[in-house]
Parts: C-alpha cells; structure tokens; sequence
C-alpha cells in the first residue's frame, strides 16, 4: 500500500491556545502579502461550487476570481478522474493515469487557492450521449455523492461548466444534468436521507452557467438577466491577474498537454440563470458574505478588523495575540459550519505568521500492512513567538506520545519514530 502520511500535531501556545495542523496540508504560501490575502478571507463568509466532468474541465480563471477575488471558499467537483484520457508525459492508462491527473488537480488547487473534490463517477472515455454516460455512470450513486458533497460543503452559488444541451461530449452534458438534480435533491430531506445522520439538507441559492458564447444581443427579454465578471482584473496581493494565476495553475494538467501562457488584460465571462433565484447583477446577489450570517458574529468582526489594522508585514508574528483573541471568540460560538470552517483558516493563519513548518519524512515511499515505517517529524518555528509542542499523533499508525519541547526560533527540532503499520 502506497501511504501518503498525514500527522495532526498538538501545539499549545503560552496557555491559550491548543492548535491543530497537519504535515502535508500547509497553504500555498507564507508570504507577507499571501497573510494579508488570508486575513481579509476571514472576514468573508461565502462559498461556491463548481461542477464539472474531468480533471481540466475547471475554468482555472473563474476559480482564481472566486478564491481570491471575491475572497470566499471555493471547490471544484470533479465527476470523475480522468482515468479514461489521454497521457502526453508517460505511460500510465487506466486507474494509474486517474492517480496521476487527480494529483495533477491537487497541484493546481494548490496554486488557485481552490479546493477539490471527486464525485466518483468513472471515465470510460468519449460518450456520444448524456444516456450512454448516465447509464454507465449509475446515475443515482453519482448523484448521491454529490448531495453529500453539497450538503456537507453548503455552497451559496453552483457553477457548472457545461449546460444541458452544449457541451458535445456526453460525460460534459451529464455533469451539467446531475448539477441540476442535485441543486434539488440536496434541500429535500427524502433524498438520500442516510446522510443527515452526519449533515444537513442544504437549500443552494442559485444554479448558473459559465456559458463561453452568451447570446448579448437580442437577448429575450423574459430570460433573467446575463451576469458577467471580469476574469483579467489584476490583484495586487497576488501580483498578478486572476488570469495570469489561472495560466499557472491549468499548467499543471501536464498528462493532457495543457499549459497555457498568461493572458493579461480584461477579459469578461458570463453566468446565465438555471435555477434557484436569478442574480440581477453579480453572482452573490441577495447573499450576506459578512460575520451577520452568524449569531455573535458582530464582536468577530470586529476583532478582525483590529487585526486587519494591526497587521505588520515585516512582522507578521505580532498578529498572534489578536488571532488567539479571535480563536477564542470563534469557539465560543454554538456549533455551526462557518463556526468549524473560520476555526480552520483562523488555525492556518495562526501557523502562517509564525512561520511555522511542519513535515514528516519515512524512509520508504512504499509500506503494505505489517511493515515497519521508520519516520522523522521535522518542526520548525520562523518566529519569535514561542510555541511549546505537547503531543504529535499519527492517526493511521495508531502513534500517539506526549513530550515538551519548546521550539526555539528558526531551530529544527527532530522527533523520530518506528511505527507498524496497522
């Protein structure tokens, strides 16, 4: 068995704060301006979705805009991985060039700020019709996992790539037609009722289309109005427009030869209306992205607006205190989504500004069950602030130890370990 270990670390800062993080989920940066871009997405309480067939069907761009443009939690859902493709770099078919383009996802996620999910669907290669797809598909099963998708991960807005009716490839169409069913299923508590043991149903507020040839001209008045972005505005966090970082992060699509080079300038997409209630100017339309979605969410607010004014790009380290403040007043919310998901990125930020690196190496890329993993926990904090590390675990191997150790600035600390694999 091929393991890619992930260890969550228990950290206890000067007796306030017990974070959690994991070894191989750090974010794609640490820079001063990437920080600040994080603290301004803590003060943002929206989501959007977008669906769509294969790994590569995703507008890149569009993802970039919405990640960190519109600074709101954005995932892309790929129907299947890809498996039944094309490879340009290697040999790979089948289920190993499905490892190797989900992998090719993850990277480019990494670097649009987006996250990913699968909706288990199978790649069989091209499909000439939606019924051929939906038939080999096994339509409910596909569809099941995407309610669970939508209702654990509660998008305002669903995008998909492809309509109905365009999109030629039959595994286009399709994902087009599950979006939709699913944009109803989610809200109604007979479908698929299994799930709200561990979620909710989920009532997405509107369903649109990415459309690439929008009617603008003679356009039947009765339809809801056409809502455009503007993919190419620069953003001077980034350094770059939204379609430059999409540039950067369709490249890594290697198996299927997509590279592409920036593109810079404006460059407008549009959104028609499928379901839910029609935007009149702009995708989030009737849609509170503040702390107001949440009771007490006004004294958060606050806090980060403190932290926002506070914040020192040569010293991004003196953001702890206030971050603790804000770790503090968030876990004394009742339970809720945004509750779980501004702990998390408040965790993240907190490990952002310290400089914080967390890995861990084995010495073997490859165990089956009853091997032995010898493994090294590396630790460093980049910052002044101390951190004091009061236990590391590695749920998949069943190791758990307690230990003290006060990291020190920019000094590695080395924890090694044999562990068996269960």
């Amino acid at each position: 068995m091929i393991m890619k270990i992930k260890i969550p670390f228990i950290l206890i800062l000067p007796a306030v704060m017990i974070l959690s993080v994991y070894g191989q989920s750090r974010p794609f940066g640490y820079d001063a301006s990437t920080i600040r871009l994080h603290i301004k997405k803590l003060k943002v309480l929206g989501s959007a979705l977008y669906i769509a067939a294969h790994p590569d069907d995703e507008n890149t761009a569009m993802l970039a805009y919405l990640a960190n443009g519109r600074m709101v939690r954005t995932a892309y859902l790929a129907l299947t991985r890809g498996e039944g493709g094309q490879n340009l770099i290697g040999s790979e078919t089948g289920a190993a060039l499905g490892l190797l383009r989900t992998q090719e996802l993850l990277a480019a996620r990494r670097i649009d700020g987006s996250e990913q999910f699968f909706g288990g669907a199978e790649d069989f290669g091209y499909s000439k019709s939606a019924e051929e797809t939906l038939e080999k598909w096994d339509q409910e099963k596909v569809l099941e996992r995407m309610v669970g998708i939508i209702r654990s991960f509660q998008p305002d807005v669903i995008i998909t790539r492809f309509s109905t009716a365009q999109g030629g490839h039959g595994h286009h169409l399709s994902s087009a037609i599950l979006a939709q069913e699913a944009f109803t299923a989610a809200a109604d508590p007979d479908r698929f009722s299994g799930q709200l043991d561990s979620t909710n149903i989920w009532q997405v507020k509107r369903l649109v289309w990415n459309s690439w040839r929008p009617e603008t001209e003679n356009r039947d008045p009765e339809l809801p109005p056409l809502i455009s972005t503007d993919l190419g505005t620069y953003d001077p966090l980034l350094g770059k427009s939204y379609l430059e970082l999409a540039a950067e992060s369709r490249s890594m699509h290697k198996s299927q030869g997509f590279g592409s080079s920036p593109v810079r300038g404006s460059y407008l997409n549009y959104f028609e209306h499928t379901a839910g209630v029609p935007a009149r100017e702009e995708l989030f339309d009737d849609i509170d992205l503040t702390w107001n979605r949440v009771n007490g969410g006004a004294k958060i607010d606050r806090l980060i607006s403190s932290l926002e004014e506070k914040y020192d790009p040569d010293n991004p380290a003196v953001s702890i205190p206030v971050l603790l403040n804000i770790k503090k007043a968030i876990s004394a919310l009742p339970p809720s989504y945004w509750k779980n998901q501004k702990l998390f990125e408040t965790n993240r930020l907190i490990r952002m500004c310290s400089g914080l690196w967390l890995d861990v190496r084995a010495n073997d890329y490859a165990y089956v069950y009853g091997d032995t993993a010898e493994i090294e926990i590396n630790m460093i904090n980049r910052s002044n602030f101390p951190i004091t590390v009061r236990s590391a675990s590695i749920s998949i191997l069943d190791y758990d130890t307690l230990l003290t150790v006060s990291l020190a600035n920019n000094t590695p600390f080395v924890l090694k370990a044999k562990c068996q694999i269960p």
